[in-house]
């Protein structure tokens, strides 16, 4: 492998640093851990913790000047791969043009790549003159790898509608302890009736908790509560004195890659008039309901996690006879079908929506390792997408079949 191609997969492995299905199969992971056997969620967690890692070393030393080239390098690296924001927001975040954003992400990548290549070299040469390494054990990373994240790793998002003010207050009920130990005082104002979201209630809960806790912890002032709707979106906002150094604790990353994994966002800004505001973006329910269709969990739950983030309402059957079951029960706004099912094949279901008055007129996308496109259309689906699937590519699809 050349440094180009090394390059690519960096770049390719940070875009995809909280998607577990796609990073345990990545083939960066082998370059630089050396890793072939773990369990697969481990070994996504190894290359998320190894890629962390790798960019915090790049963390200019103290002393610099925070409008140096290597300090807006390391954090423009920081605000779109670990904190997950999109160009726009990182712009906002940092002051920055577009143009200028995009030459300091190239800038970081070429120092990131640069010294994970090098790491990649030692460890190559280490391992061609081993006797026996072809593998490398996962004490030898050097990364120890977070059992909570591990966990989150592992979890089955369950995506429902909930409602806001039940949401609040169980996370109130957690804060009980806390709150008498600290002393503190929150004040919540919510509207009366606020539409209801769409998310993993259980992870959802543990974020807000996490969040309002840290702030709860660091300040003596009332934590005020607020929230509204906007667009598909429900805005809580959180407010009091400076906590910016709760940025750096483990549960303030962990709330925030719950609420990113769940196709929300989390944005802080600390204004002197203020104070110390968060606000968390949490997608609102009865957004664009897909349901996917494939027989292989794994694969449900990646087309979950691709397609979350966008609002998109994720409903998925694991198997012909529960598709159309469901179908006829809550029917979708558009079906995705893998064709390779047992029992009843995608085939078959095609045939069945399409020859059902009530069912007839919903988009399908064929998605299949066989590559029968022609016929796929001829059947009755508005587009064919092949596996494996690529993630821009499928919300691409979605848009264009979705507006026709």
């Amino acid at each position: 492998m050349n440094l180009e191609e090394f390059r690519k997969l960096v770049k390719d492995a940070l875009e995809h640093l909280y998607d577990t299905a796609y990073l345990e199969v990545h083939p960066l992971l082998t370059q630089v851990a050396g890793v072939t056997t773990a369990n697969r969620s481990t070994r996504a967690q190894a290359l998320r913790s190894i890629l962390k890692d790798a960019i915090e070393e790049l963390r200019p030393p103290e002393g610099l000047s925070s409008d140096s080239p290597e300090w807006r390098s390391y954090l423009v690296l920081r605000c779109r791969y670990i904190q997950g924001m999109t160009m726009g927001q990182a712009e906002n975040e940092l002051g920055l043009g577009r143009r200028q954003l995009q030459r300091e992400i190239r800038k970081g990548l070429e120092a990131l790549t640069s010294m994970l290549w090098a790491n990649y070299r030692i460890k190559a040469d280490s391992l061609s003159t081993a006797k026996s390494a072809s593998v490398m054990p996962l004490s030898d990373l050097g990364n120890e790898l977070d059992p909570l994240e591990v966990e989150l790793d592992q979890w089955e998002l369950t995506l429902q509608s909930y409602d806001v003010h039940s949401l609040v207050n169980d996370t109130l009920w957690l804060l009980r302890s806390t709150m008498e130990q600290s002393q503190a005082d929150i004040q919540v104002s919510l509207p009366a009736i606020l539409p209801p979201v769409f998310v993993d209630a259980t992870l959802t809960r543990q974020a807000l908790f996490k969040i309002m806790r840290l702030m709860i912890q660091n300040s003596q002032d009332t934590l005020s509560l607020t929230a509204n709707h906007n667009d598909n979106f429900i805005v809580l906002q959180m407010r009091n004195s400076d906590c910016t150094h709760c940025l750096e604790e483990m549960d303030w990353q962990v709330a925030q890659r719950i609420i990113h994994d769940q196709g929300g966002s989390l944005d802080v800004e600390n204004n002197p008039l203020f104070g110390f505001q968060v606000t968390i973006r949490l997608p609102m329910a009865g957004q664009t309901r897909v349901l996917v269709v494939d027989d292989n969990q794994a694969t449900l739950q990646l087309f979950e996690r691709y397609l979350a983030p966008h609002h998109y309402e994720v409903k998925k059957a694991q198997g012909g006879s529960e598709a159309l079951s469901m179908v006829t029960e809550n029917p979708p706004d558009l079906i995705i079908l893998d064709v390779m099912m047992p029992t009843i094949d995608g085939w078959q279901v095609l045939r069945g929506l399409k020859q059902n008055p009530s069912t007839q007129n919903i988009p399908i996308i064929v998605c299949s390792v066989l590559k029968e496109p022609e016929l796929a259309i001829s059947l009755g689906a508005r587009a064919y997408l092949k596996k494996p699937v690529d993630r821009l590519e499928l919300l691409a699809t979605l848009e264009r079949v979705l507006h026709l």
